[in-house]
């Protein structure tokens, strides 16, 4: 199968992580169709022509794409479709693209050039995996595109994925109201992972030898590997953006939307249970502190606000009783951000009952833009196939 790696970021300008990928899958005889890196910022082109002596190379920089919107006009792809897929307003105004659209275009570059399989993986995981050895936690590289082709080439299986060993974007954490927050976030298993987060400071490991492969629905966008004609049945990724208090805010969970869908059609999923290296806050092994560094805070309170963002719509996709789990997570939320706000010390957490109304507040509009979404790409794939058949 034609494989590519797909890379988004804000900003290309480093060669790590994928140079180990590349330098991975040449160790263990994987040949690499293409590599696809989506940025919306800047990029260092002395690494893009390094990497073209290496492989094939799309870069692709958001609103700046003639060459693929050309190739959409020549498949007869409607200009408002190609408006819809193509243009993002909110990189103009703000500053910031959402998640799901990075990786369409990623997606959409595979389709045209030919790629069978495309494999995402983040900035910040690494093509090893972290195993308690003698009592010391060690790094072991694996053969990361064996693992997913080898289930990827059983005709039910589409899509592949794993999470990963390194420490939890959650962060250790202990206070009274904890239940609270993170039920409120719809985080309940992350609550049941913190309980005891002093033991093991939010740190996860892999099975290495004793790996246990199962069906999921549990998508991971930074480790994920997906079968390109699977998306004739599978809708875009999608995420969206909101404002609160006059700051623009990206929801999470593109990658978990997809996996919604998943179960409506008659394909597995499969996680292959490889907990690629996640060095989450770039400073492994230290341990994360969050009441005493402002960087993990930081993250913590955006990501926050990103589940936010995600849920009403989440929740919408798999039939939720809307009113119901609202007031349920709200209530939560008024005691929770009381309490990490007093835990932290910061103040800004106090917002989340007021984020979460905003968010359910425009699932009108959030429904409106995906199903807008939804229908510009089912043209594209009917146009896309027309023209492969044809």
């Amino acid at each position: 199968m034609k494989v590519s790696l797909g890379i988004i970021t804000k900003d290309f300008n480093s060669l790590e992580p994928l140079n180990e990928f590349l330098e991975n899958a040449s160790k263990f005889k994987h040949k690499i169709y293409s590599v696809i890196i989506v940025y919306s910022h800047s990029c260092d082109f002395n690494l893009i022509d390094y990497l073209k002596r290496i492989v094939k190379v799309f870069s692709l920089k958001i609103n700046h794409t003639p060459s693929i919107i050309e190739q959409l006009r020549k498949i007869e792809v409607s200009s408002e479709s190609i408006k819809i897929l193509y243009n993002c307003p909110s990189l103009e105004k703000y500053g910031i693209v959402p998640y799901g659209q990075y990786r369409n275009y990623a997606v959409i570059q595979a389709l045209l050039s030919g790629s069978e399989v495309l494999i995402f993986v983040d900035t910040d995981v690494y093509p090893r995996v972290l195993v308690k050895e003698n009592n010391q936690v060690v790094e072991k590289e694996i053969d990361f595109l064996g693992r997913h082709l080898e289930y990827l080439q059983k005709e039910e299986v589409i899509i592949t994925t794993s999470d990963y060993s390194g420490y939890y974007i959650i962060p250790p954490m202990q206070f009274t109201g904890m239940k609270e927050l993170f039920f409120g976030l719809q985080k309940e298993e992350a609550y049941e992972f913190l309980i005891n987060s002093q033991k093991h400071h939010c740190l996860s490991l892999d099975h290495y030898k004793k790996r246990k492969v199962f069906e999921t629905d549990k998508i991971l966008g930074g480790n994920v590997a997906i079968k390109l004609n699977a998306f004739k049945e599978l809708p875009p990724f999608f995420s969206t953006l909101y404002e609160i208090n006059g700051e623009y805010i990206l929801s999470r969970g593109e990658d978990t939307l997809l996996g919604i869908k998943l179960r409506e059609i008659d394909k597995k999923c499969i996680d292959i249970d490889t907990r690629i290296f996640h060095n989450t806050f770039g400073n492994f092994p230290e341990i994360p502190d969050i009441r005493n560094d402002n960087n993990i805070r930081d993250r913590f309170y955006y990501a926050c606000l990103g589940w936010i963002g995600r849920n009403p719509f989440l929740n919408w996709l798999k039939r939720e009783d809307l009113k119901e789990i609202k007031y349920y997570q709200k209530e939560n939320l008024i005691i929770g951000s009381k309490a990490i706000a007093s835990y932290l010390n910061d103040e800004r957490f106090l917002i989340f009952p007021s984020a979460l109304e905003i968010s359910y507040y425009r699932l009108r509009e959030v429904i409106r833009e995906y199903r807008k979404t939804l229908k510009a790409w089912n043209e594209f794939m009917e146009k896309w196939q027309r023209g492969r058949e044809g």
